[in-house]
């Protein structure tokens, strides 16, 4: 099989294990504790927010930890999804391949129980962790798949 040469290089790899380090700890600052630095209130250009009143093309002052911490979590996830390891082969090509299929049926079996069981701001926030949850459950499936299979080799 021709490999293709769509992966980000390898050094993406350790640049997304340090923002998802630093994306789970600022959240769990800024959700955990509920700290919102003050520094971090600035103007932002908004295409569409509602809070008390709707604004729409403009800016708008807000605190941007939130963005901050979900931009960096998501950029961390992807470039661990998404960058070469050490050597791709067909082998590592089926267990991407694996990693998405299974990952997919793992969100959206989280998915259907959130949809059955969990109601009002607890739904909200299940579908906020979806942002992120696809890309989280990809590359747990993946590390786990993979260290399998390094495993066997012996």
């Amino acid at each position: 099989m021709n490999i293709p040469n769509i992966l980000m290089p390898r050094w993406f790899r350790y640049l997304g294990i340090v923002m998802t380090l630093a994306g789970i700890v600022m959240s769990v600052i800024r959700f955990g504790y509920g700290v919102k630095p003050e520094f971090l209130e600035v103007k932002v250009f908004v295409v569409y927010a509602a809070y008390l009143q709707t604004s729409e093309f403009r800016t708008i002052t807000n605190n941007i930890s939130e963005e901050i911490c979900g931009v960096t979590l998501i950029l961390g996830l992807f470039f661990l999804a998404f960058s070469k390891l050490g050597t791709e082969s067909d082998e590592t090509w089926l267990i991407r391949l694996k990693s998405f299929i299974y990952s997919l049926y793992t969100v959206t079996a989280l998915l259907l129980f959130s949809l059955v069981f969990i109601y009002g701001w607890g739904f909200l926030m299940v579908m906020t962790a979806n942002l992120f949850l696809y890309l989280l459950v990809y590359n747990i499936w993946f590390y786990v798949l993979i260290f399998r299979a390094s495993g066997s080799d012996d």
